[in-house]
């Protein structure tokens, strides 16, 4: 099985937290003490935290989220994949904005054999659009 076969699941669920609004979903797909590293708030190291960021998140109306994995590679009980990432955004004159970034994630293969995101850290294109990384 491909690295990219290992990680799409996880990202799915993320994705499938991330719409619902679920912040306990999204930091479930996360090792306990996973950490973000993001251009959109300070760091968060931990369940608790990442739960509130991602609260955060929320409240901004962050809508149609995406991910799609650029490359991934896995190792014994080690991954990781970068991602270009898209999200909607209401801006306040009411446009919708396309925000477009890169991601990279570190992940570690659980004791049950699930894979659990260790580390995100994210980086906000200035040109937002997708075809920013063509």
């Amino acid at each position: 099985m491909s690295a990219r076969d290992l990680f799409q699941p996880v990202l799915d669920r993320y994705l499938q937290a991330y719409t619902a609004h679920d912040s306990a979903g999204c930091a479930a797909e996360f090792t306990p003490d996973g950490q973000i590293f993001s251009p959109y708030g300070p760091p968060a190291t931990g369940t608790a935290a990442l739960m509130a960021a991602h609260e955060s998140w929320f409240k901004e109306g962050e809508f149609n989220k995406s991910m799609t994995i650029l490359d991934a590679r896995a190792e014994g009980g080690i991954g990781f994949c970068s991602l270009l990432y898209a999200a909607n955004v209401s801006a306040p004159d009411g446009q919708v904005l396309r925000i477009v970034g890169t991601g990279l994630n570190t992940f570690l293969r659980q004791a049950d054999g699930s894979w659990k995101i260790r580390h995100t850290s994210l980086n906000e294109l200035e040109e937002q659009t997708e075809s920013a990384l063509a």
